[in-house]
């Protein structure tokens, strides 16, 4: 697996070094409840720049290989199928 960027690395580093173990948990909380709406903007994001891709003239299988996964793949976030 890839490294997280160093923003989000930044965040966890950041909930580590809370003193307070109630203040840390309530963070980590607070932090795990967004869980799920950033991976729907991420997705987002993803399938739109996908669709401009494709919209650019790019194959799937372009697409996957500059993404770094496989041409079918590539197509199913452009329609919009997750895992």
């Amino acid at each position: 697996m890839d490294s997280p960027p160093t923003e989000i690395t930044a965040l966890l580093d950041g909930i580590d070094q809370i003193a307070d173990p109630v203040d840390r948990a309530r963070a980590a909380q607070e932090l795990l409840r967004a869980i799920p709406d950033i991976q729907r903007r991420l997705r987002a994001a993803r399938q739109e720049a996908v669709v401009a891709l494709r919209g650019a003239g790019h194959s799937h299988a372009d697409i996957g290989t500059v993404l770094g996964i496989s041409r079918g793949r590539a197509q199913q976030i452009a329609e919009g199928r997750t895992r």
